[in-house]
């Protein structure tokens, strides 16, 4: 039987948005399959066997990669329409191709400077951190997730932490202190999803976030935010992600931290740090929307 969604899922955490996501389907009369870590196996079989079968896919498994990633062959072979798409979540997931991209599109971002991966260049020559200003982040240049940030200042920190993710490329940027707007530090979270933008006060020390009102957006004119997130939006040309942007202390606007996909949607009546309840039910409503306009 077809469904008009097929939700795919690993992460505990998740369980309140696919509630609100099935909620809203159903006030949408759409049909939905929800399949969770323990069905990731047998996936492939029931896709080429047409056993299991839809008209759109929300994947929120497989960017853990090995076997919750199992099914993505099939799901392309079977040419099966996804939310956001594999090969541009992954083009969208390296930083340093976002950050030129952002640049060349008239946007500003941290000066950044590129480091080989540690496995294929172990000895690299130290490089001008002066132009980086006194203090720098370093990630990687695929990384998510790896928990708040503290300023660097020195070769010997960035020389440890590359050797964190080995295979994988290190980026430097200039550290981003935001100035004040009213009583607030001037760090956002913008959500898009299909073609709506929820900004949210971000707070860069406690992670705390709150929806921007209309009345703060006129006040402050953060309408630039939307604008900003929606060229973004057409350079990754994903249909659901998040990014952060903040007004730094010499009154720039700057996309600090690209594009995040898949993006934590942890409820903030259940956890200090979570997204509004309201922006994450409205986020649902959107792409509900969305499916329901292809199916």
């Amino acid at each position: 039987m077809k469904t008009d969604l097929l939700i795919l899922w690993s992460w505990e955490y998740d369980a309140d948005f696919l509630g609100i996501l099935q909620a809203a389907c159903a006030t949408r009369g759409l049909s939905v399959q929800v399949l969770g870590p323990k069905d990731l196996a047998g996936l492939p079989d029931e896709l080429y066997s047409g056993r299991v079968d839809t008209g759109v896919i929300i994947d929120r498994a497989w960017d853990w990669g090995g076997e919750y990633a199992r099914h993505c062959d099939a799901v392309r072979q079977k040419g099966l329409l996804l939310l956001n798409d594999y090969d541009l979540v992954r083009r969208a997931w390296n930083k340093p191709t976002m950050h030129y991209e952002i640049i060349a599109h008239g946007l500003s971002a941290p000066h950044m400077i590129v480091l080989p991966a540690c496995e294929s260049r172990p000895e690299v020559e130290p490089v001008d951190l002066p132009k980086l200003g006194k203090s720098f982040s370093i990630k990687g240049a695929h990384g998510g997730g790896s928990g708040v940030l503290a300023p660097a200042g020195s070769w010997e920190e960035v020389l440890s932490k590359r050797q964190e993710w080995a295979t994988d490329e290190t980026i430097l940027q200039t550290w981003v202190e935001p100035q004040m707007i009213g009583k607030r530090r001037a760090w956002f979270r913008i959500f898009y999803a299909c073609g709506a933008t929820f900004p949210c006060w971000a707070d860069d020390l406690t992670h705390e976030q709150t929806p921007v009102t209309p009345t703060e957006e006129n006040l402050y004119q953060l309408q630039i935010l939307r604008g900003m997130t929606q060229q973004i939006a057409g350079l990754c040309q994903l249909n659901v992600f998040s990014t952060e942007i903040a007004l730094d202390e010499r009154h720039v606007w700057q996309v600090v931290d690209y594009v995040n996909e898949p993006c934590d949607y942890r409820l903030k009546s259940r956890a200090a740090n979570g997204v509004p309840d309201g922006v994450v039910k409205d986020i649902a409503q959107r792409i509900t929307g969305w499916v329901a306009r292809r199916v």
